[in-house]
């Protein structure tokens, strides 16, 4: 099992930058852990993606959804890896 390791400071502004946009404040582990592990462009592309869905047309909420979309897409080349 993987050490969890600190957040650079560039990891951590993206991450609260992505929880402020989707007023999502109690995923902001989550988003560090997405921050760490897959690219900058990646992440904001999908965050774009998900901003600009109707809100009648989510199910659930927008944070769920930018998880979602994070971990289905994000074996797509995206890691940091």
């Amino acid at each position: 099992m993987d050490t969890p390791t600190m957040a650079t400071q560039k990891e951590e502004k993206l991450a609260r930058e992505i929880a402020d946009a989707l007023d999502d404040f109690d995923s902001l582990p989550v988003h560090i852990e997405f921050a760490q592990k897959y690219s900058e462009g990646f992440l904001r592309k999908t965050l774009q993606k998900v901003l600009s869905i109707p809100p009648d047309q989510i199910r659930k909420t927008r944070g769920a959804l930018f998880t979602y979309l994070v971990k289905q897409n994000g074996w797509k080349g995206s890691s940091r890896d």
